[in-house]
């Protein structure tokens, strides 16, 4: 069994990095490990440099700096937008992050607050009813598509108001569809593309009487 040595710990924005060697090797810079720790980790690990540490004690470290890496991975991607708990683990495994590790940096972010699911479906779902005109089902889809847990989606259609939905099919009407339709076919596929909007047939109706 191989004990290691801490022969050099300093600190970056990403939190506390500790270098590790063999014992037997400590000259090989080419072998020597670096673990990326978070600041609380670290200091509840009480580790110093010059500390020998043993390969089961070196397997805990280890893992605990995939977490850290992991978080500070996940810290980068939700200072850019919002992302749900499953898709940020989902993308964090692209980054070869195993899973284990990806879910328990997922954890953190809703422990933080970084992630808040209900409030961001809320934001969305308005965001794409008044922006992009869409109604409750294309909403639904997006967001599930996102990852998003159904609770949360569901409580979001509800908060946006039947006057927004209302105002978002009839601007769309208003734009596309400025004037009657002059078949039966015609008025189907308005009837068509407004539905992929995500829009309900008795909407529909309404907004095109």
């Amino acid at each position: 069994m191989t004990d290691y040595i801490i022969t050099d710990i300093y600190e970056t924005k990403a939190g506390i990095h500790c270098v590790f060697a063999h014992t037997d090797n400590v000259e090989n810079d080419e072998e020597k490990i670096t673990l990326l720790f978070r600041i609380s980790e670290f200091y509840d690990a009480h580790v110093t440099k010059g500390d020998v540490i043993s390969d089961e004690r070196f397997e805990e470290l280890y893992e605990a700096s995939c977490v850290a890496v992991a978080v500070a991975k996940a810290e980068k991607m939700l200072s850019t937008g919002d992302y749900s708990k499953s898709r940020l683990i989902s993308r964090l495994t692209h980054y070869d992050i195993q899973k284990c590790h990806a879910e328990h940096a997922a954890d953190i972010m809703v422990e933080r607050g970084y992630i808040n699911e209900d409030e961001q479906t809320k934001r969305i779902a308005r965001y794409f009813c008044l922006k992009k005109h869409w109604g409750k089902k294309r909403i639904a889809a997006e967001l599930m598509a996102r990852g998003y847990n159904r609770q949360s989606i569901y409580a979001s259609l509800d908060y946006v108001t039947p006057e927004e939905y209302s105002f978002a099919i009839n601007r769309i009407v208003s734009q596309r569809f400025p004037t009657p339709a002059e078949d039966q076919k015609e008025l189907e596929r308005r009837i068509a593309a407004l539905s992929r909007m995500g829009f309900s047939l008795s909407e529909i109706k309404e907004a095109l009487k």
